[in-house]
């Protein structure tokens, strides 16, 4: 608004330039048509003037040849009278040309002529002889010749005035031309002017048609959703609380009428017990401009107190700073708050009762099954004769079940200790290709017939990590192969140290699903063609929070019927100076 003022005062002002410009130009145009039209008027006054002495003069002449040929005393009046009145005239003339020289030197001569030939004419008419032919042929010779001088000096004052005539003429039209342009100039950039002036007060009127039906609508949004909004809104004084406006749904949760808030304060009316909470959000306003979900409870007229949400903000109304509060019913989340914290408990519990039940069997199925496998060990020692056979079939039967079962109960033991964060890798210096040779020998034994484990080692031997959990990677890895793989399969497992330490096992088994992909990490899922063979769903799941913990990555590359290839890529671990001491 300030510039668009600016902008106007700056055009107004070159509007009125304009204008003063124009009227001064006019009066400069006005002044010269006077001084042009006096120059003018002297000079045809001292044309006529001229005109009129060399007319007196003639008659002078003609008064005085009358006299002297025919000596009629009428003529002297006439002739005195013309006397008189060319020196009259002669002074006029000099009365005009003033100030210029030339032309006064010639009225100078004229006058000098003049009172010559009135002398001579004089003389002449004061004679009481009789003029002789000759004498009169002399006399006229004589008055010719001054008349002659008469009429050239006269011939010249007019030549010279019509000559500054047309010159004070051709001045004029140049004037005239000039003024002409520099008004009409004047006329353009006054119109540019005014149109600037009247499109900026355009511009400006529809920018503030423009901003008022903006305001129109954001007030008009202001107020439905003020009024209308689900959310309890009040507008109070900042440093007495005394409520100006609020909405229905702000009556509505505090139970009261709108003309019972208006006017008190929530302290007044019970809503909020004290005002320590207040002065608190109170503060958080003046020092932040507001204040986000603070949780407080009110006290609604003649009901149990509630929690809500409060946010508040600081606006000015009238020059006055007031307090914004939007108030949010939380009854129903904390009744639901409540709920999930129980909830919470009664998990945590749970998971607690199935941890203890995990780490329980494990440590007290141990000791059973210890028994059974000692036991069936025994029996098939003090087994003898055509039975032997039969007997150690069976044994072999429930030493694997015993196996079975032990592995199964170390899946949910580890499970469970990933679950509770209790796995922590140790690092410390091992030697890669000793420690992959020795699981793939160990595991040698499970092989099914014809299978063959070929290793290959690359790089350095020794590196960083936790042997532990490196062994179960190899050995979940390996003994999937094993199952997953036909008999007289080939096994490929290979590791190499570089920048990074890579393992890769490769099988040529049955392979594994894009559908299944997707899930094969996930707890108790087994793939779809897995069939009759024996497993939980855990080892790949643990495997991977085993790959996670040692801050490596694993990859699948696998087509149903060609086999599965996995490959483990870990970033070289350094223990700090205290493990490596």
């Amino acid at each position: 608004m300030l510039s668009f003022k600016l902008t106007l005062g700056f055009l107004f002002a070159l509007l009125v330039c304009g204008i003063v410009v124009l009227g001064v130009v006019s009066y400069q145009k006005n002044k010269t048509l006077l001084e042009t039209a006096q120059v003018l008027q002297q000079t045809h006054q001292l044309m006529d003037q001229v005109d009129e002495i060399s007319s007196l003069y003639k008659d002078i002449q003609l008064e005085s040849n009358a006299f002297y040929i025919n000596r009629d005393s009428a003529v002297i009046l006439p002739y005195v009278k013309s006397r008189r009145d060319i020196s009259e005239r002669i002074d006029e003339l000099k009365h005009f040309i003033k100030g210029n020289q030339g032309q006064e030197a010639r009225v100078d001569s004229l006058r000098s002529l003049v009172a010559g030939l009135i002398t001579f004419t004089d003389d002449g008419l004061n004679s009481q002889e009789q003029y002789t032919m000759p004498e009169l042929d002399q006399r006229v010779a004589i008055n010719f010749r001054l008349r002659d001088k008469i009429r050239k000096i006269l011939s010249q004052i007019k030549n010279e005035e019509q000559k500054f005539l047309g010159q004070r003429e051709r001045d004029y039209d140049l004037s005239i031309d000039a003024f002409n342009k520099t008004f009409v100039l004047l006329l353009l950039v006054i119109g540019l002017l005014l149109g600037a002036t009247f499109f900026s007060i355009r511009y400006n009127f529809n920018k503030r048609i423009k901003a008022q039906e903006e305001q129109r609508k954001a007030s008009e949004l202001f107020a439905k959703i003020f009024y209308e909004s689900p959310m309890g809104i009040v507008i109070s004084r900042l440093e007495s609380g005394e409520i100006i406006d609020c909405n229905k749904s702000y009556a509505d949760l505090v139970k009261y009428n709108k003309s019972e808030l208006i006017g008190k304060t929530a302290i007044d009316l019970g809503i909020v017990a004290t005002t320590t909470k207040r002065h608190e959000m109170i503060k958080g306003v003046r020092d932040n401009g507001v204040v986000r979900d603070r949780e407080v409870k009110l006290k609604p007229k003649d009901s149990d107190p509630i929690w809500v949400s409060i946010s508040m903000q600081a606006i000015v109304i009238d020059n006055e700073v007031c307090l914004l509060s939007a108030i949010l019913d939380m009854t129903v989340h904390k009744e639901s708050e409540e709920k999930i914290k129980q909830a919470l408990a009664t998990e945590i519990e749970l998971n607690k009762l199935k941890s203890n039940f995990v780490t329980l069997a494990s440590h007290e199925f141990r000791t059973p099954l210890t028994t059974i496998l000692s036991s069936a060990v025994l029996a098939e020692n003090y087994t003898a004769g055509e039975n032997k056979v039969k007997i150690s079939k069976h044994v072999s039967r429930i030493k694997a079940s015993v196996d079975l079962l032990i592995s199964i109960l170390d899946e949910f033991l580890s499970l469970t200790k990933i679950e509770e964060g209790k796995i922590r890798p140790k690092i410390e210096k091992i030697n890669l290709r000793e420690t992959i040779e020795s699981q793939c020998t160990n595991l040698k034994m499970f092989a099914k017939a014809g299978q063959k484990i070929i290793y290959i080692h690359t790089g350095e031997d020794q590196i960083y990590s936790d042997p532990v959990l490196l062994k179960n990677i190899v050995n979940n890895l390996v003994s999937n192969a094993i199952k997953y793989s036909g008999e007289n399969d080939k096994i490929l497992v290979s590791s190499a140290v570089n920048s990074k330490v890579q393992l890769s096992v490769k099988d040529f088994g049955i392979g594994i699903s894009p559908q299944d992909q997707v899930h094969l990490f996930e707890r108790f899922f087994r793939a779809s063609n897995t069939g009759n063979v024996q497993g939980t769903g855990l080892g790949l799941h643990i495997m991977k929070h085993y790959v996670d913990i040692l801050h490596g990555t694993l990859e699948v590359q696998s087509e149903p019927g060609r086999g599965t290839q996995f490959d483990v890529t870990f970033e070289q671990l350094k223990p700090n100076q205290a493990e490596l001491d």
